[in-house]
C-alpha cells in the first residue's frame, strides 16, 4: 500500500509538471510570436535608418522644420536611439540563440 502512494505521489508530481509545461509552452509560442513580429517591425526600421531619407529628415530636422517632440520615447532623430535598438536586437537574438543551443545541447 505504502508503494502505490508513493507511485501515485510521483505520478501526481509529473502530471503537475507536464500541466505547467503546457502553459509555459503557450506563452513561449507567444513570445516567439512577439519575436518574429519584432524582428519584422525591427527591419523595416532598419531599412528606414539606412535609407537616404534619413539623413534628410536629419538635415530638416538640424534646420528646426520638423517637430520630432515623442512623449515618453526618444525620437529616432535623437542620438543614437535607433543604433541602441539595433544593437538591443542583436542582443536579444544571440541571448535566445545561446538558450536554444544550451538546450539543445542536453
Amino acid at each position: 500500500m505504502d508503494q502505490i502512494k508513493q507511485l501515485q505521489a510521483k505520478l501526481d508530481e509529473t502530471q503537475a509538471l507536464y500541466r505547467e509545461w503546457l502553459s509555459a509552452k503557450q506563452k513561449a509560442d507567444e513570445a516567439y510570436a512577439a519575436i518574429v513580429h519584432a524582428m519584422a517591425v525591427m527591419a523595416k526600421l532598419e531599412a528606414a535608418y539606412f535609407d537616404d531619407a534619413f539623413m534628410q529628415l536629419h538635415d530638416a530636422d538640424a534646420k528646426g522644420l520638423l517637430d520630432t517632440r515623442t512623449p515618453g520615447e526618444h525620437s529616432v532623430l535623437s542620438e543614437d536611439a535607433v543604433y541602441n535598438a539595433l544593437i538591443d536586437k542583436e542582443q536579444l537574438l544571440w541571448a535566445h540563440l545561446k538558450l536554444c543551443i544550451e538546450h539543445l545541447q542536453r
